[in-house]
């Protein structure tokens, strides 16, 4: 159980799935990492995705949860998704645990800017869905979610129809020397800013989402504003972490290293917890 906004609470529902499903994606990306053989078969089968603009978007894990080596992240997640998936209580608050948490939410925003990428639509089953289902769960009587669905139909841009056409058009054209100058086709220059923009604009809107589900779910995070108190005076520092109601020690907790036994012990467990229905 954690320490959610309205008590301490599981995840169940969509916003479990949501999270079960985000964490796993994680798990293999570690465990991948952890063996190269598998990492180097993996990019083999996966060619980086790009879009018409440049290389694909993302969005960076917070530095609490990023700085850590594979088997610490590995360890951090299975305390992580145990606590908020079962009924095991939640380990001290910790800037490493807090952004953690953050960590898998920023992963589904990744998830997401891969399905737009790739062309899939919104439907059941796809991340963008499943982080609707999970903010519809969490804030039924939220006022931004009556443009929601509205916008995640007119701005959530697998490349606007008219581009996809002008893209085309571009393709057939440039086979014919005769067509190149052609005054019917957009210059590619143009396309591009508005895929550009259109691409800014489902950004802002799913990352706000995402923000909200965020606020919503567990409250303000500590480990933002603690962060800037770090290299200042001590006394501020522990000032501000007890008038949020933390341990002294909340910048100071890391996450063990780990054996190869170890490791793989936790992966075993955290599958299986994932993989529950």
């Amino acid at each position: 159980m954690w320490p959610l906004t309205n008590g301490n609470r599981c995840l169940v529902g969509p916003e479990a799935e949501l999270f079960r499903g985000t964490v796993a994606m994680m798990v293999d990306q570690l465990v991948d990492e952890l063996n190269p053989a598998a990492e180097v078969e993996h990019k083999v089968e996966s060619d980086p995705q790009f879009t018409i603009s440049g290389p694909m978007v993302g969005f960076d894990p917070p530095h609490w949860y990023e700085m850590w080596e594979p088997e610490q992240k590995i360890w951090l997640l299975e305390r992580v998704a145990t606590s908020l998936l079962t009924s095991r209580p939640a380990p001290a608050m910790a800037a490493m645990f807090e952004a953690t948490v953050e960590a898998v939410y920023v992963e589904t925003g990744n998830l997401i800017v891969l399905e737009i990428t790739e062309g899939r639509p919104i439907e059941p089953g796809s991340w963008r869905q499943s982080l609707l289902d999970a903010y519809v769960q969490r804030c039924p009587r939220d006022s931004f979610l009556e443009a929601t669905h509205f916008e995640a139909t007119t701005l959530d841009p697998c490349l606007p129809r008219e581009i996809e056409q002008q893209i085309r058009q571009l393709e057939q054209t440039t086979a014919s020397e005769g067509d190149l100058n052609s005054n019917s086709i957009q210059d590619p220059n143009s396309i591009q800013g508005s895929v550009g923009k259109r691409k800014s604009d489902w950004l802002t809107y799913w990352s706000t989402v995402i923000e909200r589900l965020l606020d919503a779910t567990y409250g303000p995070r500590v480990h933002h504003t603690a962060e800037a108190y770090r290299d200042g005076d001590p006394k501020l520092l522990k000032r501000f972490l007890q008038s949020k109601g933390v341990s002294p020690k909340f910048l100071q907790r890391i996450p063990p290293l780990r054996t190869n036994h170890q490791i793989q012990k936790a992966v075993t467990r955290l599958q299986a917890l994932l993989l529950e229905d």
